[in-house]
């Protein structure tokens, strides 16, 4: 019998006032994202690192060595010095800035067009529900380890596709 466990942030795209979600002022219309490309689509494989560290954790499911259970890692995990500032990786609009079961403190960025970056297991904010943050921006500090998500219409992706090489 397999055993899967899933974590995911999933629950915070909702409209409750409790999670002080931020609706970003412009949202192109599906039929315009078709046609145009997104600036982080141009970007993919380029996107700066949002912290540095050693990856640790990979995207995809995982299967621990020892009990042979199966766990789906939705993003990446990078080692880093605590206490390492955290970045954004590119501009957008915090949507959610706060501690979430699960994953500790955590920060969303939409960046428009239906992406949005996932920051979360962080030590300390630095940003609030509603900031306008650029590229390079710092979201928080960090613990011993950082985990990172990229979402695309809701699907999270392979982050290490998108940030650049190392």
């Amino acid at each position: 019998m397999e055993i899967v466990f899933f974590s995911s942030c999933a629950v915070v795209y909702t409209h409750s006032p409790r999670y002080r979600r931020v609706k970003m002022i412009e949202q192109p219309l599906v039929s315009q994202i078709s046609r145009t490309s997104h600036p982080l689509e141009e970007k993919k494989g380029k996107l700066p690192w949002p912290v540095s560290g050693e990856v640790v954790g990979r995207f995809g499911v995982q299967v621990d060595p020892k009990y042979g259970t199966k766990t789906k890692n939705l993003g990446i995990d990078i080692a880093t010095k605590e206490g390492s500032v955290v970045r954004t990786i590119g501009v957008g609009r915090v949507s959610y800035a706060d501690v979430f079961i699960g994953q500790g403190i955590m920060v969303i960025v939409e960046h428009g067009g239906g992406f949005y970056s996932v920051y979360s297991r962080l030590k300390e904010l630095r940003v609030k529900s509603g900031d306008n943050v650029n590229s390079g921006d710092i979201v928080g500090l960090s613990g011993n380890v950082v985990h990172f998500e990229l979402r695309i219409g809701g699907k999270a992706v392979d982050p290490l596709e998108w940030l650049e090489r190392r």
